[in-house]
C-alpha cells in the first residue's frame, strides 16, 4: 500500500510541476516579453482560467503526505519550515498581483503588480526547485529509516 501512495504523491507533484510551470514561466517573462499594457493583459489572461487550480495539486500533495507518510511529513515540514513559509508567501504574493491587477486600474499600481508578479514567479522558481530537492532527500532518507525499522511505530 505504501508503494501505491508513493506513486500517487509522485503523480500529484509531477502534475503540479507540469501545470504550474506554464504559469511560472509566464510570470517570469512577463516584464521582458510584454511591453505594453495590452500585451501584459494578454499574458495574464492566458493563465487566468487555470493558475489558481494548479495550486490545488500542491495542497493535495501536502494532505496526502500528512495521511500516507506522517513521518516524512513531520520531518520534512518541520525541518524546512522557513523555506516552506517563503514559498507560501511567494504563492500568496503572486496571487495578489494577478488578482489586484485586474481589480485596481491605475498608472501607479499597474507597474507594482507587474513587478510583484514577475519577481514572485522568478523567486518561486528558484525556491521551489531548491526546496523540492531538499524534500526529496528527506523523503529518501525517511523511507530508508522506515524500511530498516529505525523510526516510526513498531507493530509486533
Amino acid at each position: 500500500m505504501g508503494t501505491l501512495w508513493f506513486w500517487l504523491v509522485a503523480l500529484m507533484i509531477s502534475v503540479y510541476v507540469l501545470l504550474d510551470g506554464f504559469d511560472l514561466g509566464a510570470g517570469a517573462i512577463h516584464l521582458v516579453i510584454a511591453r505594453t499594457h495590452e500585451e501584459r493583459k494578454q499574458v495574464l489572461s492566458s493563465i487566468g482560467p487555470v493558475w489558481n487550480g494548479n495550486e490545488v495539486w500542491l495542497l493535495a500533495t501536502g494532505g496526502t503526505l500528512y495521511f500516507a507518510f506522517p513521518v516524512l511529513y513531520a520531518s520534512g515540514f518541520s525541518g524546512f519550515y522557513l523555506p516552506l513559509t517563503i514559498v507560501l508567501w511567494l504563492l500568496i504574493l503572486r496571487g495578489i498581483a494577478i488578482e489586484f491587477r485586474d481589480h485596481i486600474h491605475s498608472e501607479v499600481w499597474d507597474p507594482v503588480w507587474d513587478f510583484l508578479f514577475c519577481s514572485s514567479s522568478l523567486l518561486l522558481c528558484v525556491f521551489s526547485e531548491q526546496l523540492s530537492a531538499m524534500l526529496f532527500a528527506v523523503f529518501l532518507s525517511t523511507l530508508r529509516a522506515i524500511s530498516s525499522n529505525r523510526c516510526g511505530p513498531t507493530f509486533r
